[in-house]
């Protein structure tokens, strides 16, 4: 305790020195305290600000790596085995992320409309000036280059190389749909597809040129099969409604699709004029050509049906299924054997086996984090490695994403790891 000299009225040696000491142990404390703090927001802060929701999602494949652009302008790549992540752009168009089939490296492209061919050590192995892309794609080589703009344009190359080869209509598009033009390459059968919505059915691609003047409504927004090499179309994959995802397997050998409406089909690359109808989860397969009527439970066949998961309560609809048919991504995950299917506001996938109808298996994926299948608009946040049986999803609410593994074996669909 501080003690006072009365005789002299100051304060002894002693007790200064002991108030000094105090002194400089709380100074010492709120110091280390500082800097602790210090340390803590720093590993909280981002480079450009916090992480915004992931829009578009491609993974490497071998598994390893996941790219990432954010609604924030983030490009981030993520180690999936080391369970780590690097902020690469702050600067990023954020539909721009892709992982190029059987390489190291992805595009992206800046808000300077810079396109980059980048490894995952930060070697770019091309770029180029580009309009601002909404979705590309590029295949091994790096000699096919392909990317929508916002009006679902598609232009192949790129600087004096560049061609139209869908520019039929401003109408739908990206600012009218709210979605994406998904596009996928299979380079084993030189094909790609490109979906969006469906406005006209049916349409003679020999009397409507995917390249025309423009025009209020585009003949070519549906599904659509086309040749990777000439860019020319193959066929329209008609029978959906509304918004539209489709992706084309691996090898080239099946385009599946699901859409706004519920409805699932796929048709084999081989007879592309010959569509087939997935079973609905609950309703089961419509057979088109069965002479009832719509309401005749004979339309329908339910005999490869399997039980569907139901919540504890029901829904204020009185509806207890957890899976819809409402689908807003699908994609494979087991080469080209199975792929998945995601319903929208759903945590809940179906898988299905490629030329089968019937949903073999649902997975649950969890609602903590949800993962990203609550918005078309965000439907590319979604991606797979099907060689690697990897699974990777945006989250609902904020900017990390949700690694699955799925073994077919097993047939089992596991959590590995949420990156944030």
């Amino acid at each position: 305790m501080a003690l006072w000299n009365e005789s002299k009225g100051t304060r002894t040696l002693a007790a200064i020195n002991k108030l000094q000491a105090r002194f400089l142990m709380r100074a010492a404390i709120i110091l280390i305290a500082a800097v602790i703090l210090t340390a803590c927001a720093t590993g909280r802060s981002q480079p450009g600000g916090e992480l915004g929701p992931a829009m578009v999602i491609g993974v490497s494949s071998d598994g390893r790596y996941a790219i990432s652009t954010h609604k924030s302008q983030h490009l981030v790549l993520w180690d999936l085995q080391q369970h780590s992540r690097d902020i690469l752009s702050t600067h990023a168009n954020i539909y721009s992320a892709y992982f190029i089939h059987d390489r190291d490296a992805f595009l992206w492209q800046d808000l300077d409309d810079i396109v980059r061919v980048q490894t995952v050590d930060g070697e770019v192995l091309k770029q180029f000036a580009h309009f601002p892309t909404y979705g590309h794609v590029m295949d091994t080589s790096l000699t096919h280059y392909i990317a929508s703009d916002d009006h679902w344009s598609l232009f192949a190359g790129h600087g004096d190389e560049i061609m139209p080869v869908k520019q039929d209509g401003i109408s739908p598009s990206f600012l009218g749909t709210g979605k994406l033009l998904h596009l996928s390459i299979s380079e084993e059968k030189g094909l790609f597809v490109s979906a969006g919505s469906t406005t006209h059915d049916g349409y003679d691609i020999e009397e409507h040129p995917p390249v025309a003047p423009e025009q209020r409504w585009s003949n070519y927004a549906l599904p659509v099969l086309w040749n990777l090499d000439t860019l020319e179309p193959i066929a329209q994959l008609t029978g959906n409604s509304s918004k539209v995802d489709a992706v084309i397997s691996p090898d080239g050998q099946w385009v599946v699709s699901g859409d706004e409406a519920g409805i699932g089909l796929f048709w084999n690359t081989d007879n592309p004029e010959r569509r087939h109808r997935m079973a609905r989860y609950s309703g089961g397969l419509l057979l088109e050509d069965a002479p009832y009527g719509i309401d005749d439970p004979r339309r329908y066949d339910m005999s490869g049906l399997i039980p569907v998961p139901l919540a504890d309560e029901p829904d204020r609809w009185g509806d207890r299924s957890v899976v819809t048919n409402t689908t807003v991504a699908l994609a494979f995950i087991n080469d080209s054997e199975e792929f998945l299917r995601f319903g929208t506001y759903s945590h809940w996938v179906a898988l299905f086996e490629a030329g089968n109808p019937w949903p073999q298996k649902y997975f649950d994926l969890g609602d903590d984090p949800w993962p990203s299948t609550s918005s078309y608009l965000r439907s590319l946040s979604i991606a797979t490695s099907p060689q690697a049986n990897v699974l990777v999803t945006g989250h609902r609410n904020d900017g990390g994403i949700t690694v699955y593994r799925y073994d077919p074996g097993a047939r089992t669909l596991t959590k590995e790891w949420v990156g944030e």
